[in-house]
């Protein structure tokens, strides 16, 4: 199988005067997996299911392999579909269900159907529940079905909308790193929609970042989350603590930020200059838990800030501290550490809170970086 580059242009869908997604441009390469992130009603599923051809963009254009698609019927495009149900048939056995999509497509029969069916079960590693119905499966293993019937003609794309989303936690996770072996194993490029953050960083080359119909930010994992262009990317993807506070001072590359009667220093992302932050600007720095430091108050310097510890969670591999900051009283922050450090100060301490400068990111009141 080989993945098929995946173009859309300008595309938009609206329902009467409501936007469920606006003006949006997406180029996915070939053999990619690219995760579609947002919460409910950012249009997300929307745009998939108009990849799918189940919806008709109201304006733009999706090209599969250089060939518009875009007015094609869904059985005409070429393209696999996992449903986050599953939509077995449960009268079909594992192995009828598997053959289905080449049946319908009369893309082989015989021995020939026989070979390709029996090698997507190997792939799945389902062979000895071939002859077993849905019923008669785990929710993973239903999964593996859905996975398999999907990739049984070789589709250049495929399409899965929250498919794990109806699985425990302990199996959710095991079957992101099954289905990301399967997608490196066969090459396909795979459109993966979820609501789950972690899972998309975990299983992405790329992640897109929707938001009431918009998409906000695309990149690889670790860029939107060391890298964020709006808060509300910076808040989606992952844990982070926004801290309110007034421009005081800029130099080539770092901004002064008073907090309270305190100061932080940010140094601003490559290529954005410091004095675009206008003196008396009020801004809100944006730090992730793992960034924050935690040491006795009488360790505090000119540039930490200072609070209470009002609760101390143990969490396996680090505790999680819920910190009131003295600058900002109605504020609580959360600070991620690691349990290894035995001398963190205990509930009801008085704390000093220091910050890394490179990780730290600047965002002016309406939100942009």
């Amino acid at each position: 199988m080989i993945g098929q580059q995946m173009t859309l242009r300008r595309v938009q869908k609206t329902y009467g005067a409501v936007w469920a997604v606006r003006e949006t441009d997406l180029e996915i390469g070939k053999g990619e997996f690219v995760s579609i992130v947002g919460p409910s009603g950012s249009g997300k599923t929307t745009l998939l299911t108009m990849i799918a051809g189940f919806e008709t963009p109201t304006a733009g254009s999706i090209m599969v392999g250089g060939q518009d698609v875009t007015m094609l019927a869904p059985n005409r495009r070429n393209i696999g579909m996992v449903f986050q149900k599953y939509a077995l048939f449960p009268h079909m056995t594992v192995r009828q269900n598997i053959e289905f999509p080449l049946r319908m497509r009369r893309l082989a029969k015989g021995r020939g159907l026989a070979e390709r069916v029996d090698a997507m079960l190997d792939l799945v590693q389902l062979g000895a529940l071939q002859h077993r119905y849905p019923h008669q499966l785990s929710g993973g293993q239903q999964q593996r079905v859905a996975v398999a019937r999907a990739l049984v003609f070789d589709p250049p794309v495929i399409l899965m909308d929250e498919p794990l989303g109806a699985l425990d936690k302990k199996l959710r996770e095991a079957m992101q790193f099954e289905i990301k072996r399967l997608q490196e194993r066969i090459g396909a490029t795979v459109i993966y929609v979820t609501h789950d953050q972690e899972e998309a960083l975990t299983m992405s080359d790329r992640v897109a970042v929707m938001h009431k119909g918009r998409l906000e930010q695309i990149g690889t994992p670790n860029n939107l989350y060391a890298n964020p262009d709006n808060a509300f990317v910076a808040d989606f993807v992952g844990s982070v603590n926004f801290i309110p506070g007034t421009v005081c001072g800029t130099d080539h590359l770092h901004v002064a930020i008073k907090v309270g009667n305190a100061l932080v220093q940010v140094r601003t992302p490559q290529g954005r200059q410091a004095y675009r932050y206008e003196e008396g600007a009020a801004v809100r720095v944006a730090a992730r838990p793992e960034h924050i430091a935690i040491a006795p108050y009488r360790d505090r310097d000119a540039l930490s800030l200072s609070g209470t510890i009002e609760t101390m969670v143990f969490a396996g591999a680090s505790r999680t501290a819920l910190v009131r900051l003295h600058e900002v009283p109605e504020l609580v922050l959360r600070a991620d550490v690691p349990s290894s450090i035995s001398s963190l100060p205990d509930r009801g301490s008085n704390v000093a809170l220091s910050f890394s400068v490179d990780a730290l990111r600047i965002f002016d009141a309406e939100g942009t970086a």
